[in-house]
């Protein structure tokens, strides 16, 4: 069994690398060097052809990636932080400032989307939002409140569920408990996942409708069983046409 193993491992690789190659439009050279020169035209295909696809595919990149981050966790902030230096463009100051947010920086987040909020990016909606996430993390449910209300204002056709379920946390923590209620309701239709209706069904649960919030609770104990679900449908929020 061996011994055909052997004599057949060589003319299997051979079919499959000129296949390979033809298939990939790889220069017919390479055809004549693994038909020609058995072993080592395969073995050059390989090292050739082969690894560095190998080392260029998603996993390879993402492999790579983590690794980078593991060996110099401080890598990208301060890539971030020279870039924001070097150019001071508002695509260098966002993406720093999603680095500090990552630290649980979030006093030197909230400056810098402050800053880049200027001139013609004063309504930017990629910087209101990551400025109310910022302020929501900080625990400042009104500036969070605010900074999206600023950005449905200036962009009323705006839709985002992370920035409606922002929205209804940030209402709810600033005691305003009745219109969170209203924008869970709203959210959970569109909102991909269960952390929205499992939010709605804990506030129900505080303020006191506890047959509401089992009912909520129970929809997702039959979503996780696999029980089929409404097709999402986004929608604004509130009759103000918020995010």
């Amino acid at each position: 069994m061996n011994e055909y193993f052997y004599l057949l491992a060589p003319i299997v690789l051979q079919i499959v690398f000129v296949v390979h190659a033809i298939k990939t439009g790889r220069s017919f050279i390479w055809v004549f060097a693994i038909v020609f020169l058995p072993l080592l035209g395969s073995l050059a295909y390989f090292a050739v052809e082969i690894v560095p696809d190998l080392f260029r595919s998603q996993g390879a990149q993402r492999f790579r990636t983590q690794a980078a981050a593991m060996a110099d966790p401080n890598r990208s902030f301060r890539e971030a932080k020279r870039a924001v230096e070097m150019t001071g463009s508002i695509d260098a100051k966002r993406a720093l400032a999603e680095e500090y947010l990552r630290r649980g920086r979030y006093d030197d987040a909230i400056a810098l989307y402050r800053e880049a909020l200027s001139g013609q990016f004063h309504d930017d909606p990629a910087l209101l939002m990551g400025l109310a996430r910022a302020q929501f993390l900080h625990g400042d449910g009104a500036a969070a409140q605010a900074a999206l209300d600023t950005l449905q204002a200036a962009d009323p056709s705006f839709i985002s569920h992370d920035a409606h379920l922002i929205y209804a946390r940030a209402l709810e923590l600033q005691g305003k408990d009745e219109e969170a209620l209203g924008e869970y309701a709203r959210l959970i239709p569109y909102y991909p996942g269960e952390e929205a209706r499992a939010r709605y069904g804990l506030l129900l649960q505080k303020t006191g409708h506890a047959a509401d919030a089992q009912a909520q609770f129970g929809e997702i104990l039959k979503s996780l069983d696999g029980a089929p679900s409404h097709p999402p449908q986004p929608v604004r929020i509130r009759n103000l046409q918020r995010i």
